[in-house]
């Protein structure tokens, strides 16, 4: 499931650049990394009782982010990112009422999130003179979940996608290395806490459709490896 940076909020990107660009400071950050998502157990609010499980682990994904950010300190940036995971792909054994079906679960969630994020450069405190510069970060701000359909092997029910969203926050180390006079890169080390994905109530078993008593739900945490420019105006 596919999906381009949503266009308001690259928007959103681009007004907080541009205008930041008469101060000086500014820096501009573009990357690609990889993620993770934490092995979850989701729940199904089925008709049965105990509700529905599904033990899922996930594949690797891509995700992209772009940002921009302004200096507020010699030890202190603070950085605007909006970040794209394109695509969870979750699997893993289904829970018909507490007791194991034999069945495999499958769905694929793609995140968007904006987050603000402060930056502390660890050589600034530190009054050190390195070739790197090493910083940490603590993150907050909102994630977007769309959720695709949910199938179970060898059986005919599926629960209908849907998109939600909530709060998000993140913790990152990371570096920087002057390539230049104006750019640098920048990797990092981040986790991040996504919020629950969520499913429709709208789901079909052998034929017949059904109401659910609460959606599909799974906790999306992620394991991030990235690797960025940084481009100082």
């Amino acid at each position: 499931m596919k999906k381009q940076l949503p266009l308001g909020l690259v928007t959103a990107v681009g007004i907080a650049a541009s205008n930041l660009a008469a101060a000086s400071d500014v820096y501009l950050k573009g990357g690609v990394g990889w993620a993770q998502n934490e092995g979850e157990t989701a729940t199904v609010g089925d008709l049965g009782a105990p509700p529905d499980r599904v033990m899922f682990e996930s594949d690797d994904s891509i995700a992209y982010h772009l940002g921009v950010g302004y200096r507020l300190a010699e030890w202190l940036d603070t950085e605007l990112s909006l970040n794209q995971v394109d695509g969870f792909d979750l699997s893993g054994p289904y829970e018909n009422d507490g007791n194991p079906s034999g069945e495999i679960g499958r769905t694929e969630v793609d995140t968007t999130s904006v987050i603000i994020l402060g930056l502390v450069n660890l050589s600034a405190v530190l009054d050190a003179s390195w070739p790197v510069e090493p910083y940490v970060g603590l993150g907050a701000g909102y994630a977007r979940h769309d959720m695709a359909r949910f199938n179970i092997t060898n059986d005919s029910a599926t629960i209908n996608s849907d998109t939600s969203g909530g709060f998000a926050w993140k913790v990152l180390l990371g570096a920087t290395y002057p390539v230049s006079e104006h750019m640098s890169l920048d990797a990092s080390y981040a986790y991040t806490d996504y919020g629950e994905a969520k499913s429709s109530l709208a789901a079909y078993e052998r034929g017949g459709a059904l109401q659910l008593n609460s959606p599909l739900t799974v906790d999306i945490r992620s394991h991030e490896l990235s690797l960025s420019l940084r481009y100082r105006l």
